[in-house]
């Protein structure tokens, strides 16, 4: 149903891939991962900088992509921890404070999951 509509997971094309789904599931809210911390990530930058941050959740996927600040030899594995670097790069791109993006993201992490 359009209403209902889980995360999309691990998002890193463009805005234009993305808007359409926007558009047609109100209730959709796209997750990025710590991909976003490195250079080469633009299109993925872009669109979460343009998706509305409501519609907005931030994610590991571990064991996988450790955010580009944290070297292998200290971290071999992405862990939940890790997600504040996503959270830092998602207040940098947006211009906004870290404490408001953590603010938004857990109002849409407890709407999205119904806590």
């Amino acid at each position: 149903p359009r209403h209902f509509c889980p995360p999309l997971h691990c998002f890193t094309g463009t805005y234009a891939q993305i808007e359409p789904f926007l558009n047609e599931f109100p209730n959709l809210a796209v997750g990025f991962t710590a991909l976003v911390t490195y250079s080469s990530a633009i299109a993925a930058k872009d669109a979460m900088k343009r998706i509305p941050l409501e519609r907005l959740i931030v994610e590991t996927d571990a064991p996988y992509f450790l955010p580009r600040q944290v070297p292998k030899v200290w971290c071999k594995f992405s862990h939940p921890g890790l997600a504040f670097h996503t959270v830092q790069e998602m207040a940098k791109l947006r211009n906004i404070s870290v404490k408001s993006v953590l603010s938004t993201l857990r109002r849409n992490t407890n709407r999205l999951y119904n806590l």
